[in-house]
């Protein structure tokens, strides 16, 4: 460091100014605003170690040119150990003015200076290295206005740097830190000229008073003042502003050492000083949810701008858009029918979001482009016009997600987009700079890993195409978020729902971009601080939760959580001991249908709020009787392959009802992360496309009728409990014959049929032929290749069993058929009797069944939300 002795104190008197009132201070201690104030007191002994030292007299301070980003450390004849430091992140030089000004304050006193109430003033002391007194005394009050007393100490003096305490809200002195860098064995190297105490304990304080444009910086030791000199010179050299020395000696566990000295005042450099503002650009940030926010969240935008006005600069954040993505309406769970090619959807009213209640006003008011769900191709076709209004300096892009995650373009079609959201950006504002994040990772989904593919391919791609899209006038620039955001296939410590940020993956995402804003576009400042820690939302149980009988089927409704990220809903039919389904509800409001029910069901339901870091416990179980005015699903469904790539689906028309169209659900069992396929179809036949060959389809069709929905008072057509069709194997074509079926007699009238698979049989019917009255009767349908029959009457041997293997109703003959042999009737055994369940019923114990309505009920497919 070069900052000795000769350093000056710039300190005001300005004794005519009104006394501040003694509002007080307190000691910082948030983890955040620490995190930040470090980062400032770290530049301070930056500066004072690496800067350029001018000891210059009054009279020369005229002739110092600004220059905002210089390291400079003033110093003025006739004031010991204080320096003024130019503050280049607040973006002030301090010129003549300032300077002369403070010089004459400070050398007009005829008494001591740390007496004078002319002054505001500070007393600090230690006791036996700890037990640490900080007070301040404002200007016109002999007594204490602000008092801290706390035990910090200095551990591990020889391995570790002094602690710094910071200290506001004290109306007089403004933010300003403290540090004690001496200790009886140990001066701290961090600072040059520090000195030993010469008494056992903690001593020699550095006091640094924060202000904006420049900061002063007391060296307590180097500033020990003189009463006669003092006094013989009329205030003009009082050889320092500090009076040192110990207070106690014969205290109790050591000796008591403690000073005082003048400080400087708010206020009372006035405004002869020159400010030389840095670059106020304007700032759009195009993105998804992921820079769009959901309401309460304070976004990584905000984190961004915050940073910008730590160092001094004074951007505006413009866009189309405002706010954050606000709470959906219960009528967005409206059950609805499928819609028609063409068919527009019911308009849902988007709402605005608020921010988290600590954001700038000024921030909430402003604008930028991103929202929920939006693809970097739907960027591409408004981009040209948003930057044609809002003129932005800088576009920060970070798309990307919903391209790739929903199958919009893979990654050379990604790669195409942005190029062309650039290029279009640019015929709008030729020397716009661009700043492109690249897509960041996720929790795993289940068969999607062609999304972790994809994403690292095309964020390698990405970062080798920028350089060719570089522009000397509109220079860009690849931003790696995702390497910065704690986010991976593993584990999303920094997202919410394994996608979203919480509070410090914001944080870390607005870290990634004001670390390439310094770096490759002449930002100057201190870097992005990261806390070490942030508070999540607080979420309780949900409360108000109730289960309503509606037309539709059953309506479970709650109080809405102002920080909820989500719920989680679950349901079992009553009887049951374990939950049938439970997963997040969808869509992202505080209301869930369950429709597929039937009359005179007891449904019982639990609700949780899902949170930052995890969930509520569950509500209360809440129940209802489910009377629906729904359709039941059609009769006499038949599947069959069609091609390669298809499957052709008919059945009879439902009558009784007033049908408005059936929905066909088609879903590829053999992929895990497969979505479900529901469409619409206005006749009783639909034809099912683009399947994957060679993959096993469950199908399904429900049946939708008119009626006024009970949430959106409005025309709906919600449908019912769907029925199911044969399985299909796509491409599959007719399966072959069913081979080797063998029977076995259980009893006199219980059989077990066994017999070898079929080439691209989904399964196989088992029929039975009654010699007493040449019937022939479907037994039942199974995927495996074994089969029980019971109450054969009047035996076994009076039957011929067959197999048929199918496809979807494609089916082979059953004319190889097999009869047991007469069983002795000294061979029987009794057999238990069993209970059937009606034919719809049976669709609850199915446990395929079970999974779609999982799927369909809560919409687990990529997302529990839009992106």
């Amino acid at each position: 460091m070069k900052v000795s002795s000769a350093l000056l104190a710039l300190l005001p008197l300005a004794a005519a100014m009104p006394t501040a009132p003694p509002y007080g201070g307190q000691q910082i201690t948030d983890p955040v605003r620490l995190a930040e104030l470090k980062a400032m007191h770290a530049d301070v002994l930056d500066k004072l170690n690496n800067g350029v030292v001018i000891p210059v007299e009054k009279d020369t301070f005229k002739n110092l040119k600004s220059d905002p980003t210089a390291k400079r450390n003033f110093v003025i004849a006739g004031l010991a150990g204080m320096a003024l430091l130019e503050a280049a992140y607040e973006g002030v030089d301090i010129l003549a003015t300032l300077a002369a000004r403070l010089h004459d304050v400070f050398t007009q006193s005829n008494f001591n200076i740390w007496d004078n109430t002319g002054y505001c003033r500070t007393y600090f002391q230690t006791h036996s290295g700890g037990e640490e007194k900080i007070q301040t005394f404002a200007r016109g009050s002999s007594s204490v206005t602000a008092s801290t007393q706390g035990n910090t100490g200095w551990n591990d003096p020889k391995n570790s740097d002094p602690p710094v305490l910071f200290f506001e809200n004290e109306s007089s002195v403004g933010l300003y830190s403290v540090q004690f860098t001496a200790t009886d064995g140990v001066a701290w190297d961090g600072i040059e000229g520090t000195k030993k105490c010469y008494i056992e304990g903690l001593c020699n304080p550095q006091y640094v008073f924060y202000r904006k444009g420049y900061n002063i910086v007391l060296n307590t030791w180097q500033s020990q003042g003189d009463s006669t000199s003092c006094w013989y010179s009329s205030g003009e050299d009082c050889k320092g502003l500090c009076d040192s020395g110990v207070k106690d000696q014969f205290a109790d566990n050591g000796v008591v050492w403690g000073g005082k000295c003048a400080i400087p005042c708010l206020g009372d450099e006035g405004d002869g000083y020159t400010t030389v503002p840095k670059e106020s650009p304007k700032i759009m940030v195009a993105g998804d949810s992921i820079s769009h926010g959901m309401e309460s969240d304070w976004t990584w935008r905000y984190r961004l701008s915050q940073w910008f006005d730590k160092n001094a600069y004074k951007t505006q954040f413009v866009g189309p858009f405002g706010g954050t993505h606000g709470p959906q309406p219960l009528t967005v769970s409206q059950p609805r029918a499928p819609l028609f090619p063409g068919e527009a959807a019911p308009k849902i009213d988007e709402s605005t979001g608020l921010y988290a209640g600590g954001v700038n006003p000024s921030f909430a008011s402003s604008g930028h482009a991103s929202w929920w769900g939006r693809q970097a191709a739907q960027t591409k076709e408004t981009i040209h016009a948003w930057v044609a209004e809002h003129q932005p300096d800088y576009l920060l892009l970070l798309l990307g997600f919903n391209d790739l995650g929903w199958f919009v373009s893979g990654p050379e079609g990604l790669i195409g987009n942005m190029g062309a959201i650039v290029e279009y950006a640019r015929e709008a504002k030729s020397d716009i700079k661009i700043l492109v994040g690249n897509v960041v990772d996720r929790t795993e989904i289940s068969g999607r890993q062609d999304l972790i593919d994809n994403t690292a391919k095309y964020n390698e791609m990405l970062r080798n195409k920028i350089p060719n899209w570089f522009r000397w006038e509109s220079p860009i620039a690849y931003v790696d978020v995702n390497a910065n955001y704690n986010c991976r296939p593993g584990g999303c410590p920094d997202g919410y729902d394994g996608l979203h940020p919480n509070a410090m993956g914001e944080y870390h995402i607005a870290e990634a971009f004001a670390r390439v804003l310094k770096s490759s576009f002449g930002f100057t400042g201190i870097d992005f601080q990261v806390p070490d820690s942030v508070e999540a939302r607080t979420v309780g149980v949900p409360s108000g939760v109730q289960t309503l009988s509606m037309p539709e089927g059953l309506f479970t409704t709650w109080t809405r959580d102002g920080n909820a990220r989500g719920y989680d809903i679950r349901s079992r039919i009553k009887g049951m001991t374990s939950w049938w389904s439970e997963g997040p509800v969808y869509p992202a409001t505080w209301g869930s249908w369950s429709t597929w029910v039937l009359d005179g069901q007891e449904w019982e339901y639990q609700v949780r709020t899902r949170g930052d870091d995890g969930s509520s416990d569950w509500s209360g179980i809440v129940s209802a009787v489910a009377h629906p005015k729904t359709a039941p699903g059609p009769s006499y469904i038949t599947s069959v392959p069609k091609g390669s790539d298809s499957i052709e689906i008919s059945w009879h028309p439902v009558t009784g009802y007033d049908v408005n169209r059936y929905s066909v659900i088609v879903w590829d069992k053999d992929d895990a992360g497969a979505f479900i396929n529901m469409q619409a179809a206005s006749g009783t036949s639909f034809t099912a496309t683009g399947l994957k060959s060679g993959h096993r389809y469950g199908t399904w069709v429900a049946t939708n009728v008119n009626m006024q929905g009970s949430i959106s008072a409005q025309a709906e057509a919600p449908g019912g409990l769907p029925s199911p069709g044969r399985e299909v194997i796509v491409g599959g074509g007719m399966p072959s014959k069913p081979t080797g079926l063998s029977v076995t007699n259980i009893d006199a009238t219980t059989v077990s049929l066994s017999w070898s698979s079929a080439a691209n049989a989904v399964g196989y019917a088992i029929y039975v032929i009654s010699d007493v009255d040449n019937s022939i009767n479907l037994d039942g349908n199974t995927t495996d290749t074994t089969w029980s029959i019971a109450f054969l009457f009047p035996g076994t041997w009076h039957h011929q069993f067959c197999v048929a293997a199918y496809n979807g109703n494609l089916e082979t003959d059953h004319n190889t058929c097999v009869t047991p042999p007469k069983v002795d009737k000294r061979d029987e055994t009794s057999v238990n009797s069993t209970v059937t369940v009606d034919a719809p019923e049976k669709l609850f114990d199915d446990s395929t069944f079970q999974m779609l309505y999982k799927l369909w009920s809560q919409n687990v497919t990529l997302f529990s939300t839009g992106y």
